[in-house]
């Protein structure tokens, strides 16, 4: 633990600047904490190790999927940038899941990854009360505040010395990092980077409990060593949607690159298997522990041994690159066995490799050190955000990026937190998960863990989160207007197919025969024909005189709230009974240890995470609903004795 005088104390040190918050690290979360606080007005700084490789992307070169892609979605309705950027560096499109019903649609782009980079990299540039500074952070440096230590500056490697008020923590996977490819094994970050040293030590100091995570990345090789002919192509989609609110209804058409497909075989598993002596997976020399939804091939190999074949994506990794990434083999081997193992693959018999895979073990921050907000629990005014969390993937980074950007402001501005929930956002899923829960892999977010997720769509997160970002100040006055205006129109249009029959007769015969679906008997409404499975809106365009111009999003979202009208409905009343929990808040000094009647388990659980209310600490492993009795037991009580009168003494 060091304070600035201390600071001023050591060889070379000098005052650089005074910024009100410092963001260390410059991937996909702090560029998002380092614009939402520019942008509420704090003068913001951005450290990076390498200003060529601002908003990397070492591994796979893609925005949104599963579950990301509502992630996306969702940074751009409270005013993030990620979702915008994606939308100018777009190569392919894809809408995953279009065969599902709406809850699991995911928007998904292929990147250009250097366009994506140069983008985000301008963007931040341009940006007022912003700087961007290459640089090492290897100290924080605090102040005594209300018991606890408190963020005062940042100590830079050179020796420089940046005052500040707050620090966003977005480090990804350098802390500490070592790149392990079979026997060779060297200290050093993502896409042969320098590794950050001595930055864990300070957290450590600061009492901050540290895990050690690991990931790893595919080979690269040469488009031109690949014989096409046996691949199967998969194109983009025809359609393609924004990922930005903002350019709904723009002509966002490109010239779409394919992606390939193929798949592992039985000598690939042979060229493995005679070689699992040599991974550094099985051999013990990788500590790290590695994401379960994102193993490496040999991984995969030994936990599904009967399994025949495995898929191998190809991948470009842009417009201007011979580069293709191998999606789907991550792996850790030795550089001659990568080899083997590619040339094995169906259409790469030839292949040339341009960077080989390897796995990188780094240095993170355990999650339930952090409040909802994202502020660590020991050091105030220090957030955090990303990998360094415990999560996988650049969606999970910028979210969390954007909130504790967001959080640090209003904490420096006297503001209440933003505190989103789960039946608010794939964001407040995220976040709930990692302090409440904590995480013993690299988190990666999935539809699975939503319990609301028929209401927390890809489609609607303007209608969810727009709201609170005009009311955060991240969304422009033209931004609204067009939001309000989509909202009228769909809410009108719905009022309208309420109101609007349908009376029998050939035509109305003709179009639901189209369709597959039986006629009518006697008038039908339209909302109650679009509850048809087999309906959709535009094909009633024919029985619709007074049908008004509505974009494909406004038509998308009267469709779906008028067929899963009953669905939502049951959906919303879970929520209400979820929110009353929520409601009740604990006092964050509340004395756990005192409260008779909690088990042990509980009252450590309950005193280590300080959930902020009773439907947070039901979400504990360890606190049981006879746990949850107690508390709500003793804040009645605490309430009522709060509430007494009280009589001056004669």
């Amino acid at each position: 633990m060091m304070n600035l005088a201390q600071a001023f104390e050591q060889p070379g040190a000098y005052l650089a600047g005074c910024y009100d918050l410092v963001v260390i690290g410059a991937g996909h979360a702090g560029c998002e904490a380092a614009l939402a606080s520019a942008r509420l007005g704090c003068s913001t700084l951005v450290l990076g190790m390498n200003l060529d490789t601002v908003a990397n992307m070492p591994c796979n070169p893609n925005i949104g999927g599963t579950a990301k892609g509502q992630l996306v979605r969702e940074i751009d309705a409270l005013g993030g940038e990620m979702g915008k950027a994606a939308d100018r560096a777009m190569i392919q499109f894809r809408m995953l899941n279009a065969s599902k019903g709406p809850a699991v649609l995911s928007p998904r782009a292929q990147i250009d990854r250097r366009q994506y980079q140069q983008d985000m990299k301008h963007t931040l540039e341009k940006q007022p009360n912003l700087d961007l500074r290459q640089g090492e952070a290897v100290a924080l440096l605090t102040e005594p505040e209300a018991g606890r230590p408190a963020i005062c500056g940042v100590c830079l490697r050179t020796g420089a010395i940046y005052r500040c008020r707050s620090v966003v923590l977005a480090t990804g996977t350098f802390l500490e990092g070592k790149i392990i490819i079979g026997d060779c094994q060297y200290s050093g970050g993502p896409d042969s980077q320098f590794a950050a040293h001595g930055l864990s030590d300070s957290l450590q100091s600061l009492g901050l409990p540290l895990m050690r995570f690991k990931t790893g990345t595919p080979t690269r090789i040469k488009r031109s060593s690949v014989d096409f002919s046996y691949l199967e192509k998969q194109d983009g989609d025809v359609l393609i949607q924004p990922f930005s609110y903002a350019n709904e209804g723009a002509d966002l058409a490109c010239d779409q690159l394919p992606c390939y497909l193929t798949w592992t075989n039985a000598k690939t598993r042979t060229v493995i298997e005679a070689n699992l002596g040599r991974s550094p997976l099985f051999s013990g020399s990788i500590e790290g522990v590695g994401p379960r939804y994102c193993p490496s091939i040999e991984d995969k190999i030994v936990k599904f041994p009967d399994k025949l074949r495995h898929q191998v994506f190809l991948e470009p990794m842009g417009r201007v690159t011979e580069e293709i990434y191998l999606q789907g083999m991550s792996s850790s081997m030795p550089e001659d066995v990568q080899l083997e193992m590619v040339r094995s693959l169906p259409g790469l018999q030839d292949a040339r490799i341009m960077r080989s895979a390897y796995a990188i073990e780094y240095d993170c921050l355990d999650p339930t050190a952090l409040s909802p907000a994202l502020e660590t629990l020991a050091v105030g005014r220090l957030y955090s955000a990303g990998q360094i969390n415990g999560t996988s993937g650049y969606e999970e980074a910028a979210a969390q990026g954007l909130i504790a950007g967001i959080n640090a402001v209003r904490q420096l501005t006297g503001q209440d937190a933003v505190l989103l929930d789960r039946s608010q956002a794939y964001i407040g899923v995220l976040i709930d998960d990692l302090v409440t829960k904590g995480t013993r892999e690299p988190y990666r977010m999935m539809t699975a863990r939503a319990e609301y997720r028929l209401l927390l769509r890809q489609d609607n997160a303007d209608a969810r989160l727009t709201p609170l970002g005009r009311s955060i100040g991240l969304i422009d006055d033209a931004r609204w207007q067009r939001f309000q205006l989509k909202q009228a129109h769909i809410e009108a249009e719905i009022d309208r197919c309420r109101a609007t029959r349908v009376k029998p007769g050939p035509l109305a015969d003709q179009v639901l025969a189209a369709r597959g679906s039986s006629p009518l008997r006697q008038p039908a409404s339209l909302a109650e024909l679009l509850r048809r499975p087999e309906i959709d809106y535009a094909s009633l365009e024919p029985l619709d005189e007074g049908r008004p111009h509505l974009t494909r999003a406004e038509q998308d979202a009267v469709a779906i709230a008028l067929k899963y009208e009953g669905y939502i409905r049951l959906e919303e009343e879970r929520i209400r009974q979820f929110r009353k929990l929520e409601r009740k808040r604990l006092p964050p000094d509340l004395d756990y240890q005192a409260i008779r009647g909690l088990r042990l388990e509980a009252r450590q659980k309950l005193a280590k995470l300080r959930p902020v209310s009773i439907g947070q600490a039901g979400r504990i492993s360890g606190v049981s609903p006879a746990d949850l009795s107690v508390l709500l037991v003793y804040l009645r009580a605490l309430s009522q004795r709060n509430e007494e009168p009280q009589h001056e003494s004669r």
